[in-house]
């Protein structure tokens, strides 16, 4: 189940981009942790969506707040990841999807014929614009990118509990699910510092 606003976060430790390992309690004490679950560089909706996070970035650490993206990336092509870009915030490696199973994010089974026409579609799909431009996933991460799982939005207080929640499937009707905008991001930092 997906935790619901009011319940403790569920904790965890993962490998990131940077090699060392990182968990969400490693920032209890600070405002917030704003964690994002994400397909990762692979995806160019989440790479556009990174792009949005990324500018918003500045003013949400000014709030006391840190963002964890937990991605389907391996460890070592995180590395890699981490070598081409410059990677805002921590990058964080799920690549068996234990972690974001355990938060309660779904990821769907379906036919050839399912993901077959997903990659059709997708190339015949103009990227979006992002900060880190434009290229082709690599193989090992195809699957990940094709498959039709759910994406998960939290804010996590200093006392370690969900405050915040938006989660569901990759797809909202023609496009992707969006992710909050930096106001909506500020608003609710405000909220758990004012919670204190």
């Amino acid at each position: 189940m997906i935790p619901k606003i009011g319940e403790p976060a569920r904790s965890f430790r993962l490998p990131s981009a940077s090699g060392a390992e990182i968990g969400l309690d490693d920032f209890k004490g600070r405002n917030a942790v704003v964690l994002w679950f994400t397909k990762g560089m692979a995806c160019p909706f989440c790479r556009q969506q990174m792009s949005q996070l990324a500018r918003a970035y500045p003013v949400i650490k000014e709030h006391g707040a840190e963002v964890l993206e937990v991605t389907s990336s391996s460890p070592s092509q995180a590395r890699a990841y981490a070598r081409r870009f410059s990677l805002p915030f921590p990058y964080l490696c799920d690549p068996d999807h234990r972690v974001k199973g355990e938060w309660g994010l779904e990821r769907r089974a379906h036919s050839l014929v399912y993901y077959a026409t997903a990659l059709v579609q997708g190339m015949r799909k103009a990227q979006p614009d992002n900060d880190f431009g434009t290229f082709m996933p690599p193989i090992p991460e195809m699957p990940a990118v094709l498959a039709d799982d759910d994406m998960g939005f939290f804010i996590v207080d200093r006392a370690g509990v969900v405050r915040y929640v938006l989660a569901g499937s990759y797809t909202a009707g023609t496009g992707s699910r969006a992710i909050p905008g930096a106001d909506e991001i500020v608003r609710e930092l405000e909220r758990c510092a004012a919670a204190g």
